[in-house]
């Protein structure tokens, strides 16, 4: 279901895996959560020197997942300065696989 006129409607494809390899080969690190329910990464400093938090539902089905997903894919296109619809694009192309995180620009990191 399309909530957002002006989203991408790849936007549906996009996995929790596909977002967990994007943001790992982006050096953004899955931090410990009390509950299974939510991932929660640390990527770079703010202005203010602070690690910026950013929080996603750990399952697709979970009820926020897309608002979520839109709200991060947002937050990245900022962060990163870079239209959203590329972040899309390569979080799209990012995949898990044995233990090594690969993206679309060809580098891969140990998990």
């Amino acid at each position: 279901m399309n909530h957002s006129g002006w989203v991408d409607p790849r936007i549906d494809c996009v996995t929790v895996g596909n977002v967990q390899a994007y943001l790992e080969n982006r050096a953004w690190r899955l931090q410990s959560f009390p509950g299974p329910e939510l991932l929660v990464f640390e990527g770079p400093k703010d202005d203010d020197g602070e690690p910026i938090i950013q929080v996603l539902p750990s399952s697709e089905r979970l009820r926020d997942y897309r608002m979520r997903l839109e709200n991060l894919i947002g937050a990245l296109s900022v962060i990163e300065d870079r239209p959203a619809v590329d972040i899309l694009t390569d979080m799209l192309a990012s995949t898990q696989a044995n233990g090594v995180v690969q993206s679309p620009d060809g580098i891969h990191a140990p998990r």
